[in-house]
């Protein structure tokens, strides 16, 4: 029986205890079937490149990637298991978990409880790094800057609120202005999923297994114009926003070469980069039911 891997984020005191609840759950597993499996327990570190190498060599033999943390953590487990047979299975304990949102995941005991079944599903890459929600730069970057891991840890999903905020309101010097085309933009996003930072659904007809893609350019504009703009995509209604610049498709170029980019709030390398899509690249482990209603490829028990 091929192993089961657990990854988590060691900074997340709730993240270590449901690793340890899952290690257990998948043993007394293997020793009712009696089965020969094994459970690969992997705390993350301060280093993307050092995880990426540990999980690649565990996933070798796995059938199973059990990720319990926040999006960074699946972006991380994403980029080694693509194009393999290992299927990907989300605990959510982030502080956004818009991967988890999109796929109707909130209770951290949903795989040990639910019936499950997998879907096949694309991932985004930009430049030679695949992302699972998003690649942003201008807007997006900055609200990291502004949202800083204290905030994070104090304020929970509370925080992107909170940041969103700190740049509605904060001075215009602070901000990025990315070059697009014949003028200036102040963020230009492009996302796999229904949504980023925490919920925001900037992309409400996203079909992971089709892997149509939305483009979002937030031109220059005064604050009660970015205010009014934001409240529409709060409310479902990014492609009904004149003032933002909406499109679809499978293959987008944002960025310049004066500001960096980041994928699924995390990855930081400098711009510009071509975006396109990746199809049936990953199995998603859901709960039975959710795959078919979010649009995604049933593949199996």
């Amino acid at each position: 029986m091929p192993d089961i891997v657990i990854y988590f984020n060691a900074l997340s005191s709730r993240a270590r205890r449901f690793a340890r609840h899952y290690e257990a759950y998948f043993e007394a597993y293997f020793l009712s079937q009696q089965n020969a499996g094994s459970v690969v327990v992997l705390p993350s570190s301060a280093s993307r490149h050092h995880d990426i190498g540990l999980l690649r060599e565990a996933c070798q033999t796995a059938s199973e990637c059990v990720v319990i943390g926040g999006d960074g953590s699946v972006n991380i487990v994403a980029n080694v298991v693509v194009k393999t047979s290992v299927k990907l299975t989300v605990i959510p304990v982030g502080t956004g978990n818009d991967f988890a949102r999109d796929h109707g995941l909130c209770n951290w005991r949903w795989r040990m409880r639910k019936p499950i079944t997998t879907s096949k599903e694309c991932l985004g890459v930009a430049n030679t790094c695949y992302f699972v929600n998003h690649v942003g730069t201008g807007l997006s970057v900055d609200l990291m800057h502004l949202q800083p891991a204290w905030l994070k840890q104090s304020a929970g999903r509370l925080s992107y609120s909170i940041a969103l905020l700190r740049y509605l309101f904060g001075s215009f010097n602070h901000r990025s202005r990315v070059h697009h085309e014949q003028h200036w933009d102040d963020g230009q996003i492009v996302a796999l999923g229904r949504y980023i930072g925490g919920g925001i659904p900037v992309h409400p007809n996203a079909n992971r297994g089709k892997g149509v893609m939305a483009r979002i350019g937030i031109p220059q504009m005064q604050r009660w114009a970015q205010l009014k703009a934001l409240l529409r995509v709060m409310q479902n209604k990014v492609e009904q926003t004149p003032a933002l610049e909406f499109s679809t498709g499978k293959q987008f170029s944002i960025g310049d070469s004066e500001h960096p980019v980041e994928l699924d709030g995390d990855i930081h390398f400098q711009g510009p980069v071509s975006v396109s899509v990746l199809t049936e690249a990953i199995y998603v482990t859901v709960p039975a039911g959710y795959g078919q209603r979010l649009g995604f490829e049933r593949t199996g028990e």
